[in-house]
């Protein structure tokens, strides 16, 4: 872990001068050699100076390491102002992001945590596109700051009663205070229904590159971070968890039908992320099997399929200026193969198999089906309104009648459809080798 920390240090100082193809190709084999080296089951390895790996953080950084690799592909057409200083800001986000899932101690996973969002903070300020992009990048950076302070003052506090407060250490505790302010921030980062309304925001103001990180990555903190704290407060979770898995399963079929209403894609997309990890919030408060390893399922596939949907909102923005899927008319008549991986990333977001999705949904279904039988209802009923937003959306986009502003875009370049290519690879390679990951 440690030859990693060092390396990433090293090319976070480099990124500056390095060429950015290099940058990438370097990356493909940090990435290789990673899967190939690290061996996290079901207990923690390569533990040294308080870093180590086990089952969730080794997907986490696998996905955290693939989704980088495709967001610098996305950065070589991109012609803006202070572009090194741009990809140093990636770096540096990749750097604490790894750090995060690396980290064995509470008080280390606040830091990298908290820092981690600071890149996120300069990248909308700096390289969004409206003048809004000030009061969104504020919103976002206070609204994670202030759900994350009463947890700093709990980790200051545990660690001064317990004199170390490091991950699945043998501590429970039954005060309802700390069990809501050590979950707070991180039902904030998902975010959960309620305080959800930085994430449109940061996502409509943000750059293409932004938002398939911000939803890719940094939206799975808030579930990690769940996952290592929800085993101290086991007895409070069974007593409570209908509270937040109740206002998850409204939240969630509310987002749905406002996804209905939406003309913006950018915004479809964000509430869509919005539903989704209202399912694993509900599959991680079950406090099952199928519960944990649904809610990973979701947020490997989700990070994969959002990433892909920004992305390609991102090239048609780039091409017509515009967002609104009103103005987007016939894209099938101009450029069909587009249409054809727009459709493949619509439907795996739809959980259709092949996908990812399909599975994870099913084992948050089982999961909430030990729970309660009318949560179903609920389930059924989010899924059905996101997949009609999302048919309607696909319709909007690809049939119609062609306006003069779509006449002129082009059928798409290689270096998109590869990018395309290699989001939707993983999820399927996902759904047919599961046995390796569970």
């Amino acid at each position: 872990m440690l030859s990693y920390f060092f390396l990433l240090i090293s090319l976070t100082l480099l990124s500056l001068k390095m060429n950015l193809f290099f940058l990438i190709y370097f990356f493909f084999f940090m990435n290789l050699v990673f899967l190939a080296s690290a061996e996290a089951k079901d207990f923690f390895s390569y533990i040294s100076f308080n870093m180590g790996l086990d089952y969730y953080s080794f997907c986490m950084i696998l996905l955290t390491f693939w989704l980088f690799i495709l967001m610098m592909y996305g950065m070589l057409n991109l012609k803006l102002l202070y572009f090194s200083y741009l990809s140093m800001l990636v770096f540096l986000m990749f750097f604490f992001l790894f750090l995060c899932f690396v980290t064995l101690s509470f008080f280390s996973f606040y830091i990298y945590f908290e820092c981690s969002i600071l890149p996120v903070f300069f990248l909308i300020y700096g390289w969004g596109y409206q003048p809004e992009r000030v009061f969104s990048s504020l919103y976002f950076f206070f609204y994670t700051l202030f759900s994350s302070l009463p947890l700093l003052i709990l980790i200051f506090s545990l660690n001064n009663l317990l004199g170390y407060f490091y991950f699945y250490i043998d501590f429970s505790s039954e005060n309802l205070f700390l069990f809501f302010f050590f979950i707070f921030s991180f039902l904030v980062k998902l975010p959960m229904f309620f305080f959800h309304l930085w994430l449109p925001k940061a996502h409509v103001e943000g750059p293409t590159i932004g938002s398939m990180i911000l939803s890719g990555v940094m939206l799975k903190l808030g579930g990690y971070g769940l996952i290592r704290v929800l085993y101290m407060f086991t007895s409070l979770v069974n007593c409570y968890s209908f509270f937040f898995m109740t206002l998850s399963l409204i939240g969630a079929l509310y987002v749905g039908l406002f996804c209905l209403l939406q003309s913006d894609s950018k915004v479809l997309v964000a509430y869509s992320s919005v539903s989704h990890m209202s399912l694993v919030i509900c599959g991680l408060m079950s406090l099952s099997w199928y519960g944990f390893t649904g809610s990973l399922y979701l947020m490997l596939s989700h990070g994969l399929i959002s990433s892909g949907l920004f992305y390609f909102v991102g090239c048609l923005f780039d091409r017509l200026g515009t967002r609104s899927m009103f103005l987007m008319k016939g894209l099938i008549n101009l450029s069909p193969s587009l249409v054809m991986f727009f459709f493949l990333l619509v439907v795996s977001n739809m959980s259709c198999p092949p996908s990812l999705n399909l599975i994870s949904e099913l084992l948050i279904c089982f999961s909430l089906m030990g729970w309660d039988y009318l949560s179903l209802i609920y389930i059924f009923f989010t899924l059905f309104f996101s997949a009609c937003a999302m048919i309607c959306w696909f319709s909007f986009v690809s049939h119609g009648y062609t306006f003069g502003l779509v006449l002129n875009l082009d059928s798409g370049f290689v270096r998109e459809y590869y990018l395309f290519f290699m989001h939707l690879t993983p999820l399927y390679l996902f759904f047919l080798n599961l046995d390796f990951f569970i």
